[in-house]
């Protein structure tokens, strides 16, 4: 680890450049990681030495990856276990991003070196899979869950199946025993990173005997530490929190339904050693069974559904696996954050360099999740040419997902839903109807800005921030503290100042409940949705609660979905606007905008005298919203033709009723040449054309069916005005198209429709 000194400096570089304050929290944050490290191998060591009931390390009844991670209340040996999952790109979209995806994006994570990894071991690293991109960190040996998650989010795909994320990004590999001090150092030089392990809670079946893990002294039959905040939860928030673009991602764990039949023979721990009960102690969940630091406020806590091969199919095509954790945490938050698939996946396996395993269980959700928001990263560095916080991609990721059940709203069974990578990546590039905001709330200050609907607009506002540390309280049964530092609020207001939309909350009384809407003071996401809005202007209000830590400011990401931000300016954005006369009787117009605000149509005006103007035409077929350049064309056409200046202006007319004009041009035009009549029409047997023309003027006339087929053919050589009849009795009753077209460079040119009786 390095010097206190330079890491300070280093990590201060990479927070906010706040008040000294900051710096003083930051030095007793790592002083505190120091003393934990020093304390974990000092327990180690301990265990080790005293002959061990439990192995120091073992394998569950899962096939997790299980180690020593020091001692817990009343000095109980605690563990790390890795919960075994593998996921599908598919269900998450993520294959859209690939070449070939669709979006053309080509997406891979070539170059992102800032994804890591922390689990019960090590990936083999010579797999065929990961090439060199693999970096082992710390002295860890070979697992096979570890080189299944990493083979989830790295793995090149020579094996089309197993193909990761990001399948060309570099990737670094701790060992999870010394994760906190590791955390901290690393944190600033990572995007993401992914942890796949927890707790050991409750049920866990090791050398051929149960074991209970909860703690009679605090709950006879209910283990405690399901939804609590704990010293892990505290530390990782509190990284993030100084590592704002550093997002951790967690496996929710597979805990609920794990349970022994009553009277089954087990162990507890009776505060000095394990003892023999037969004691009946419940089953897990089915609500509150993510533990410990699964809680963390930050990070994305992940849960498990059902693989979807051929992508999600709306909520009906959704199977939640009977394993996945839920949440609430115990102070009420939304845990787990989002799920994705699970099931027998296939993924790099450890027998040898191309050995493929299948593997199932939360741990592959997570690591599916990580390696997809890596590309979400690499993606918003393309458009925008920097990176997003890690408040911006946890509330993408959540902004876009898509719900697992048919009412809105999240729910403490699956979050806010399955990312979906190819809506994220669509967010991101319609920068009309999708705006992404990272801004900060002083103390004593709001945040707000407008939108525009349409009617029928939808709008989806997604509020997210990276919480300060919470505190961690004694172990107790179900500890309601709220967990939550800065309590920031968004709102939707009309232009009365009325509260038109409240965010989406849970009641962890009644943890099945649907979601409803009001005021959200536990979580650090906050979500609200109109499905249908009246045409209007509406305004987006972020707030707090009166006080903010140490006064200092709170950073946010908002994120805003189916209405255009606002902009007091006209509803169109002129660039330019000409006119040509292309022959002696058609004036085309050409204009383009630079945007538009809920735009209908356009009017064409024309005028003689440039005072007075007339409608002389419509074009409907407009983009309405658009912050691109669009273009647009119109051709004028008058029987006589024109001569002299003409003058023209374009009406835009708003969905709304309002109306802005365009600059007036003026068209200079001649009439040297003109067709000034046809007549009669309908005709019997000869039509007669009434000319104007130039000095030696060359002509073709021509009569053509309307398939087509050319009828009468004259070439006319005259001058000036010129009265010409066409005999056609030869012609069946009928439609046909009169060309009278001049032989010169400017080839005008007149078309007229006659009929025969």
């Amino acid at each position: 680890m390095p010097k206190l000194p330079h890491f300070l400096t280093y990590l201060f570089l990479q927070t906010f450049c706040v008040l000294s304050i900051h710096a003083q929290k930051v030095s007793l944050f790592i002083k505190q990681a120091e003393n934990y490290s020093v304390q974990t191998e000092k327990d180690s060591a301990a265990y080790l030495q005293s002959k061990p009931q439990i192995p120091y390390r073992y394998a569950n009844e899962s096939g997790g990856d299980c180690a020593f991670d020091g001692f817990g209340v009343l000095g109980k040996p605690s563990f790390l276990c890795t919960c075994n999952n593998l996921d599908a790109a598919k269900t998450l979209n993520t294959d859209k991003l690939w070449l070939g995806g669709g979006l053309g994006l080509n997406l891979s994570g070539n170059g992102m070196n800032k994804l890591g990894v922390w689990d019960g071991g090590a990936a083999r690293i010579t797999h065929r899979e990961f090439g060199s991109r693999i970096t082992i960190m710390d002295g860890a040996t070979v697992s096979s869950h570890t080189t299944a998650v990493a083979g989830n989010m790295m793995a090149a795909g020579i094996h089309a199946n197993a193909r990761g994320m990001s399948y060309q990004t570099q990737l670094k590999n701790w060992n999870f025993t010394n994760d906190n001090a590791e955390i901290i150092v690393a944190g600033p030089s990572l995007f993401l990173s992914n942890h796949s392990y927890a707790t050991t809670t409750a049920w866990h079946f090791i050398s051929g005997s149960w074991y209970w893990y909860g703690d009679s002294s605090i709950h006879q039959f209910k283990d405690w530490s399901y939804g609590y905040y704990d010293n892990r939860s505290r530390i990782w928030d509190s990284m993030m929190y100084f590592n704002p673009y550093y997002l951790m991602v967690k496996a929710a764990g597979n805990d609920r339904g794990n349970g022994v039949a009553p009277g089954t023979t087990h162990y507890y721990w009776n505060g000095t050693a394990w003892a023999l009960t037969n004691t009946t102690r419940d089953t897990v969940g089915p609500y509150d069974c993510i533990s410990t630091f699964g809680t963390a406020k930050n990070l994305l806590c992940v849960g498990a559904v059902q693989v979807m091969p051929l992508g999600f199919g709306g909520p009906s095509s959704v199977s939640m696996l009977s394993f996945s954790s839920w949440g609430p945490t115990d102070d009420g938050r939304i845990k787990p954050d989002l799920v994705a698939a699970s099931g027998s996946i296939l993924s790099a396996g450890t027998a040898h360099d191309s050995d493929y395993a299948f593997l199932g269980g939360t741990s592959m959700s997570a690591p599916n999740v990580a390696g997809s928001l890596l590309l979400m990263q690499e993606y918003f560095f393309q458009l925008k040419g920097r990176y997003m916080r890690n408040a911006t991609l946890k509330g993408l990721a959540i902004h876009t997902a898509n719900r697992c059940k048919a009412l809105p709203g999240p729910d403490y069974e699956c979050g806010w839903g399955i990312p979906d990578m190819r809506r994220a990546a669509l967010c991101l590039s319609d920068s009309f109807k999708n705006t992404v905001i990272e801004q900060q709330l002083l103390p004593n200050d709001s945040f707000s800005v407008d939108v525009y609907a349409t009617a029928g607009d939808s709008l989806r506002i997604t509020l997210c921030w990276t919480d300060p540390k919470g505190i961690t309280a004694a172990p107790i049964y179900n500890d309601t503290t709220r967990k939550l530092v800065n309590d920031l609020d968004v709102r939707v207001y009309n232009l009365a100042g009325n509260t038109i939309g409240l965010p989406f909350i849970l009641n962890p009384s009644n943890p099945s409940a649907p979601a409803t809407v009001g005021d959200n003071f536990r979580d650090n996401v906050e979500q609200i949705l109109m499905p249908t809005m009246p045409a209007g202007r509406y305004r987006i209000k972020v707030k707090h609660k009166g006080t903010l830590q140490n006064n200092i400011a709170q950073s946010f990401s908002l994120l805003i979905s189916g209405s255009p931000l606002y902009t007091p300016v006209l509803p169109v954005k002129w660039l330019s606007l000409k006119g040509t006369q292309q022959n002696w009787n058609e004036v085309r117009l050409d204009w383009v905008l630079a945007a538009e605000i809920n735009n209908k149509a356009f009017v064409v005006e024309f005028s003689t005298d440039g005072q007075h103007f007339s409608e002389v035409g419509k074009v409907t077929d407009v983009a309405g919203n658009s912050l691109h350049t669009t273009q647009y064309a119109f051709v004028h056409t008058q029987l006589r033709g024109f001569s002299g200046t003409v003058f023209y202006r374009i009406k835009q007319v708003d969905f709304d009723g309002t109306i802005s004009y365009s600059n007036t041009i003026d068209v200079s035009t001649h009439s040297d040449w003109q067709v000034l009549s046809v007549y009669p029409n309908p005709f019997n047997s000869q039509v007669q054309v009434n000319m104007l023309l130039p000095q030696q003027s060359n002509n073709v006339v021509r009569v053509y069916s309307m398939m087509g087929e050319l009828r009468y053919e004259q070439n006319l050589q005259a001058s000036g005005a010129y009265e010409l009849n066409i005999p056609l009795q030869h012609l069946s009753s009928g439609m046909y198209l009169l060309e009278v077209q001049e032989q010169s460079a400017e080839q005008r040119k007149y078309i007229q429709k006659i009929v025969k009786n």
